[in-house]
């Protein structure tokens, strides 16, 4: 803890002197690996220098600014830049390790999506809500009604409802916790449409699930608050009814206007695929033991006519594997185990893609030497007690203890040739929320590099502004030394302590 004070401290000196001097200054290790760091084993220099800061960024660029349109899971884009990362990868000497002899490992999902040209709801010549503004829930199908309105935002005690009272109406509805068409007091009401008001995050025009919920009884959207207030106030309620806090009090207002409903959502099974590659280890007698190097392709893509780039989550970790594929082409010297190298679908939808191949694996868990896994490595943590600079070269490492520390000392062997600042203090947070759980599961020693949550998560933001090329290099340096000696090295020992903290 003590290092990685220090080193925070002298990143933050550095940027003050050079603001006093006037002078632009790079901070220690823009170009190659961190300041202080070893010259790193002969054996392995071509590969590692083969990893730029410069390829970084061309790589990321592509994934970011071309027509991928942010590769949300299920989306055109997401498919787009999975052929294109494969072939990058059968560029750098990779084989297919996918179906059938594909580079694919397709994931059965159940896609949903609202169409926006067929939905929306008017009052009069006003439309209130607009097709962009609704979002999915758990019905699909068609409707196109005139529904007399009625506007309900639910607080601590609930009013009476008899049994029906809602028929033949559109409810429009606000309460605490989940809402959705299976609520008791909704179910007694019986509505011909449900609108569900959420705020901003929490509607979604499309999105893609492994298993079906159980579908609504009736048509069921979720509606922006703000379309909701909207509405409330053409039907001659006032724009306030639905607000942003819960209250006490339960507000019920039937309205004699009468609204034009149309709701569209179409539901489609399709199938979504993991990239997979294969670089054969040059020992026979070992090639069928892996090390499996990934990071998940998917971000949330086109969401209501936006596009949300995902350029640290999870460009840069897709970026650095692939560094990892090239370096490992560029080498002189091959690894003795297999390499098993997979990009990941479906991350941000609760780790599908991996905890698919867990499941379903391609080659034997039990040759899986260890997993690492790389995810939002692009940008430098930051905190409102804690700005980006104090972390330009520090990085969490997490989950490398769970199974084996035999694999942890390797990586802090491994990193005195790159020069990270490692940080332990999101372990609990992260633990289990990326990719590498979906093999930690199983007993599979696993690391996972993760640089931190950034005010850039999740949202439009997520450019290429801003980004630590640095750090992406760095990462892909770091897994590729660490992949190089674990495929010398052979499987770890499992840490008896480690296994037993895992289950507390």
């Amino acid at each position: 803890m003590f290092i990685v004070l220090y080193r925070k401290l002298c990143v933050r000196l550095l940027a003050v002197v050079c603001a006093i001097s006037g002078f632009v200054c790079a901070t220690a290790g823009e170009d190659g690996p961190y300041a202080g760091s070893k010259a790193v084993p002969q054996q392995y220099a071509a590969g590692f220098n083969s990893i730029t800061e410069a390829e970084s960024r061309q790589i990321l660029a592509t994934l970011v600014e071309g027509e991928m349109s942010g590769r949300g899971t299920g989306q055109e884009g997401y498919l787009k830049a999975a052929r294109w990362f494969a072939g990058q990868l059968e560029s750098s000497g990779f084989q297919p390790a996918g179906d059938n002899g594909t580079w694919f490992q397709n994931v059965p999902f159940f896609r949903m999506a609202t169409v926006p040209g067929d939905s929306g709801v008017r009052v009069g010549d006003a439309e209130c809500i607009a097709g962009l503004q609704l979002g999915i829930s758990n019905w699909s199908g068609r409707l196109q009604s005139q529904l007399p309105v009625t506007l309900v935002r639910l607080g601590e005690k609930r009013p009476e409802v008899v049994e029906g009272a809602l028929a033949g109406r559109l409810v429009v509805i606000q309460g605490p916790g989940r809402l959705g068409a299976e609520d008791e007091w909704i179910v007694r009401g019986k509505p011909a449409c449900l609108l569900v008001v959420a705020d901003e995050g929490r509607v979604r025009n499309e999105a893609v699930n492994r298993t079906e919920q159980a579908p609504a009884a009736f048509p069921t959207a979720l509606v922006l608050r703000s379309a909701a207030g909207v509405l409330a106030e053409k039907c001659g309620a006032g724009k306030d009814v639905f607000t942003a806090e819960n209250t006490k009090e339960s507000v019920v207002i039937h309205c004699t206007q009468v609204a034009d409903v149309r709701l569209a959502v179409d539901r489609e099974a399709i199938d979504v695929p993991n990239v997979v590659g294969w670089y054969p280890g040059t020992d026979e007698q070992l090639r069928t033991e892996h090390i499996c190097v990934g990071a998940h392709l998917d971000h949330l893509g086109l969401q209501r006519g936006e596009v949300y780039p995902g350029a640290d989550d999870n460009g840069s970790g897709s970026t650095a594997i692939l560094q990892v594929a090239r370096a490992i082409h560029a080498g002189t010297v091959k690894p003795r185990r297999s390499v098993l190298l997979m990009a990941f679908c479906a991350e941000e939808r609760g780790l599908l893609g991996s905890k698919h191949y867990s499941a379903n694996p391609l080659r034997p868990l039990s040759d899986m030497v260890c997993m690492l896994n790389i995810d939002m490595i692009g940008r430098d943590e930051e905190k409102p007690d804690e700005p980006a600079s104090d972390n330009r070269t520090s990085i969490h490492l997490v989950g490398s203890q769970l199974e084996s520390t035999a694999l942890h000392r390797m990586i802090l062997e491994a990193n005195q040739h790159v020069g990270f600042a490692f940080e332990y203090d999101e372990e609990k947070t992260v633990a289990f929320r990326s990719d590498q759980a979906s093999f930690a599961e199983k007993g599979i020693p696993v690391a996972f590099l993760f640089g931190g949550f950034n005010p850039h998560y999740h949202k439009t933001s997520d450019t290429l502004e801003g980004i630590n090329f640095s750090k992406i290099a760095n990462a892909a340096r770091l897994d590729y030394l660490v992949l190089m000696m674990a495929a010398e090295h052979g499987r770890f020992e499992k840490d008896v302590k480690a296994a037993a903290e895992k289950q507390q």
